[in-house]
């Protein structure tokens, strides 16, 4: 199995999205990636910041490059409303892709089950977070017991058990210890597979109690520079699944994203550095000693300023509202240790640098 994270299905002048992967991806029994964006030209755009869609035809790409399972369990599912989601679902359905974590009717996605070469796969996707998005449709949100009742539905009638988690502070490279606690109860209750995305950066890949953890699989196939500078480099995880609920081998292929949204193999040495980055950021991760303080130090300088930059968005358009908004939530108890983590990173500079990316000293 192949998991991809965040895809657009837009480039920058239209070209085959996949082209310089194409070879990565032909060596799979189920490809899966979380589709980032609504496949829809028409629909009522939601009133937020980043409407991001792109024409059904697109998904004639995601056929070509031979995805098999797709989350719609995200933040832009409701992008283009009801009609957009619809739209977004039979896009997928005309190409033979399944579609996980959403439903065109208010029932609510049941898990699925997928079989390759005698070994199968229970699939189920949850997002967090509010969507612009009537209950004419439903998006499986990630509510823990949810998430393990579906999991006690899926033991026993399938090899391996697959979720995929839309969660997670944005451009953040460390899962919070919220996250690490919910993946390894969610591998004890029976699943072997997290995949999870949203922050638009790798983060910590674990092997825990038998399975995999992929807190984040970062960006696939995206735009780097929209709208916040985004990381340019990702990651390719592929997985070797057995019977009986074996998680064998893991592979890791180090990506670069260029400006036309084109995801190419990286080369040296810019593939062992993003290895070995992903491997820093693994281990604390792995050894349980990553705590919450020194998480609010890392997420702090970008939690505040994407969500300042939301604030100022919404105030430009409907006034007085979101701006007394704003200054409440300036004083909610996590933006206060926010204050706190700025302060430590402040009195400690080494920790507001020891977290880059590969290259972004060279201002990448």
């Amino acid at each position: 199995m192949i998991a991809a994270g965040d895809i657009w299905v837009r480039t920058a002048d239209h070209r085959y999205p996949f082209e310089e992967v194409d070879h990565l991806l032909q060596d799979k029994d189920i490809l899966f990636g979380n589709l980032e964006t609504t496949l829809s030209d028409t629909g009522k755009p939601a009133e937020k910041h980043h409407v991001i869609f792109t024409s059904p035809d697109a998904a004639r790409h995601l056929e070509a490059a031979g995805f098999d399972v797709m989350s719609v369990a995200n933040n832009h599912s409701g992008d283009l409303g009801v009609e957009g989601f619809r739209n977004t679902l039979d896009a997928l359905e005309r190409r033979g892709i399944l579609a996980i974590g959403g439903s065109a009717s208010a029932d609510r996605q049941e898990p699925v089950i997928i079989e390759r070469n005698g070994i199968s796969i229970g699939f189920a996707a949850y997002t967090t977070g509010k969507l612009a998005i009537s209950r004419e449709i439903s998006v499986n949100r990630l509510v823990e017991e949810d998430i393990l009742a579906d999991i006690a539905t899926l033991a026993g009638r399938c090899d391996h058990i697959a979720i995929s988690l839309h969660w997670g502070t944005e451009m953040a490279y460390y899962p919070s210890p919220e996250q690490i606690e919910l993946a390894h109860r969610l591998i004890d209750a029976g699943a072997t597979l997290i995949l999870g995305h949203h922050s638009h950066t790798m983060q910590a890949v674990e092997r825990y109690n038998g399975g995999l953890i992929a807190y984040s699989l970062g960006m696939f196939q995206f735009e780097p520079r929209w709208p916040h500078n985004l990381s340019r480099e990702a990651i390719l995880l592929s997985v070797d699944l057995q019977k009986n609920g074996i998680v064998g081998a893991h592979e890791v292929v180090p990506l670069v994203i260029d400006d036309d949204c084109i995801p190419r193999p990286a080369e040296e040495p810019m593939a062992g550095e993003i290895l070995s980055f992903l491997s820093e950021i693994s281990q604390p991760v792995a050894e349980g000693r990553f705590t919450r303080a020194q998480w609010f130090e890392e997420i702090a300088p970008v939690y505040m300023k994407m969500n300042i930059e939301s604030y100022r968005y919404r105030i430009r358009r409907r006034g007085l509202l979101p701006l007394m908004e704003m200054g409440v939530w300036f004083f909610t108890p996590f933006c206060l240790r926010c204050y706190a983590g700025l302060i430590r990173r402040f009195f400690r500079p080494e920790s507001a640098t020891r977290m880059q990316m590969p290259g972004q000293n060279a201002g990448n």
